[in-house]
């Protein structure tokens, strides 16, 4: 686009002239081209005239918002230190959440273990005076002529011979004592009952 300048002669030949051939014209003068960049330009008025005129609607002006600020060094620093430090309390926050979360969901796992603990302690109380209560039981029908158990005496008591290691019980035959053994000098322990 190419601009020109306009002497007062060319205005006098522009108003003689049809406006026919200007949309078509290259040529703007300045005072266009400024206001096609400023926008258009409004009249002066005293405070006393507004106030007295009808409020009119003004021209919307866009202004052309800077695409990015530079900032100094230090407060890029401090920016940067700012975001570091909002990550490290969102993990610190999240990390002492779970942790509280697994320390109460603990203790109340420790709580049920320890009640079904003291359950199984009190059953074994129980279980241990009952099994007494039947050993004195047993031990009081023993006594009794009636039920016609016997006392034990040592004469009647049944060794059994070990079974060698390694071999089977039924290839086992148990040694024969012979008839002059009894009254030998070794004295034979009993293994089992």
């Amino acid at each position: 686009m190419t601009a020109a300048i306009r002497t007062t002669d060319s205005r006098r030949k522009a108003a003689r002239k049809p406006a026919s051939g200007s949309a078509n014209s290259k040529v703007t003068s300045i005072a266009q081209r400024r206001r096609a960049k400023t926008g258009p330009v409004l009249p002066n008025y005293s405070p006393a005239e507004t106030a007295q005129t009808q409020p009119r609607q003004e021209a919307s002006v866009l202004k052309v918002l800077p695409h990015h600020r530079v900032y100094p060094a230090w407060l890029q620093s401090l920016l940067g230190v700012q975001r570091a430090s909002s990550v490290a309390v969102i993990l610190l926050l999240s990390g002492a959440l779970s942790v509280y979360g697994l320390t109460v969901y603990g203790q109340q796992r420790w709580s049920q273990e320890y009640q079904k603990l003291e359950t199984l302690r009190l059953r074994e109380q129980q279980l241990s005076a009952a099994s007494e209560v039947l050993k004195h039981q047993l031990a009081k029908d023993a006594e009794n002529p009636a039920t016609g158990l016997a006392p034990q005496k040592p004469g009647e008591t049944i060794f059994l011979q070990p079974t060698p290691v390694g071999r089977s019980p039924q290839a086992a035959t148990p040694p024969t004592p012979a008839p002059g053994a009894q009254g030998s000098d070794t004295v034979e322990t009993p293994l089992g009952y």
